[in-house]
């Protein structure tokens, strides 16, 4: 079911000092009395297809400063082309200016993927517990852990159950086309 953003959303929005909302196309139906009060507000949406999709009252704020404020508890995941049962929603990109990317990632024991980096990337584990297999061995990382995972490294991202991490790339553009 798609979301429907109004121009009520847009004015509440543009109160707490949102100047761009995630409407990502296809999943997000945009009114017109939206499109009309953000243009009056000042207020732009971001159609790309991985904007971040957060309920308005969760917050993604970017104030004046261009400070990005998530509320992380309202993050919906998405869907990652590279392991299709794999959620994943990056919250901060270069869209916002950063060289960085952060974002949060979940999957299951039946949906482990291997993955080759051609970026630097810091995890967190928020739930759960990752199993990550580098150079024939597994490194364990429980809730709570940190692990910094060097650009180069081809990895099987795992878990015995299930898990939920928070991580951070650099550089930001970690899912463009890279070439050879």
């Amino acid at each position: 079911m798609r979301r429907l953003i109004t121009a009520e959303e847009v004015a509440e929005n543009a109160a707490r000092g949102v100047t761009c909302i995630a409407a990502p196309r296809g999943r997000v139906v945009v009114t017109p009395g939206a499109w009309s009060k953000a243009l009056e507000l000042g207020v732009t949406f971001d159609q790309a297809e991985d904007a971040v999709d957060a309920q308005p009252s969760s917050g993604r704020v970017v104030d004046a400063s261009r400070v990005v404020h998530v509320d992380g508890t309202s993050v919906r995941l998405g869907k990652f082309s590279g392991a299709p049962n794999v959620g994943l929603t990056d919250v901060v990109t270069g869209k916002d200016g950063s060289p960085m990317t952060a974002g949060f990632m979940a999957w299951r024991r039946e949906d482990a993927f291997s993955w080759a980096l051609d970026y630097d990337e810091i995890d967190y584990v928020l739930e759960g517990v990752l199993h990550l297999g580098i150079d024939g061995r597994v490194v364990e990382a429980q809730a709570g852990d940190v692990l910094y995972i060097p650009k180069g490294s081809r990895v099987l991202f795992g878990t015995p159950n299930r898990v939920r991490v928070f991580y951070v790339t650099y550089p930001a553009e970690w899912q463009a086309p890279r070439k050879p």
